[in-house]
């Protein structure tokens, strides 16, 4: 090879970066078609969440939220679709690299020439396809089933909400996973991390009432944030930005962040 051509194909070669992100896309695709491919995932990620959205949000069609006399449904909808962001971008992700790390996946792909970062991130970047596809999935539902759309005041905070919210659900996920002894305890774990909260955070109820002191411990955690925030860009009215409940969403998505830095093995 001349030095000229060896010049051109230098030239062409892609960069480390170009590399790094090419092979996440790659991955990517992969973990999307197994995950499809799988019923017990698909079902329990995409489908449980509308069915729920549907069974639920028939029951009270017709009801007003007392005071404000706005449509229970109209809230109801935006709970869902904080159920749903937290099933596909915490629950389903913390409870599959739990899985993996115990089966032996990662260890033995940790060995293979893919970079680290490009696994993840193709994990990562199928988690917020299937994300974005159920959240478009449950407002479309809660608009042709229940006539409840986003007012058009609260899009930019309910975008600002799905996209902060994915982020941190699934470093949070990440870091979790590290926690997580074996297979058959990933459910459980994951379940039982998430699950009082989207409760007592009144995922699926629009009139729950707490204790005074309950409310204000639950306000700092990233449930009910992303309740409020998805809430917000629903309900109608006059509303204020929901800076402090999407601050509340970056502080807990950067600890994840740094957690899942530190704690994150690969080993079983």
């Amino acid at each position: 090879m001349t030095r000229l051509a060896a010049v051109h194909s230098a030239a062409r070669a892609p960069g480390p970066r170009a590399r790094l992100l090419r092979l996440a896309a790659y991955q990517a695709r992969l973990e999307q078609r197994a995950f499809w491919r799988n019923p017990e995932y698909a079902v329990l990620t995409f489908a449980l969440p509308l069915v729920l959205l549907l069974v639920l949000g028939a029951t009270i069609a017709d009801h007003l939220q007392p005071v404000t006399n706005v449509r229970q449904v109209t809230l109801f909808v935006p709970g869902m679709l904080a159920f749903g962001l937290i099933v596909a971008a915490y629950a389903n992700l913390a409870s599959r690299i739990a899985v993996l790390r115990s089966d032996g996946v990662l260890k033995r792909i940790a060995a293979t020439p893919l970079p680290p970062a490009a696994y993840l991130g193709g994990q990562l970047a199928s988690t917020c396809v299937t994300t974005a596809l159920i959240a478009a999935a449950t407002v479309a539902l809660g608009a042709v089933a229940f006539g409840a759309v986003p007012r058009p005041g609260g899009v930019p905070a309910l975008l600002l909400g799905l996209g902060l919210g994915t982020v941190c659900l699934a470093a949070l996920a990440l870091a979790v996973s590290a926690g997580i002894p074996s297979a058959e305890a990933a459910g459980p774990i994951t379940m039982a991390s998430y699950l009082p909260f989207a409760i007592l955070s009144g995922v699926f109820s629009t009139t729950l009432v707490l204790p005074g002191w309950l409310t204000r411990g639950l306000e700092g955690f990233p449930v009910l944030a992303l309740v409020d925030v998805l809430r917000a860009g629903y309900a109608p009215g006059p509303h204020s930005f929901p800076a402090s409940d999407l601050a509340v969403l970056a502080v807990w998505a950067l600890l994840g962040v740094v957690l899942a830095r530190r704690f994150f093995r690969w080993q079983p």
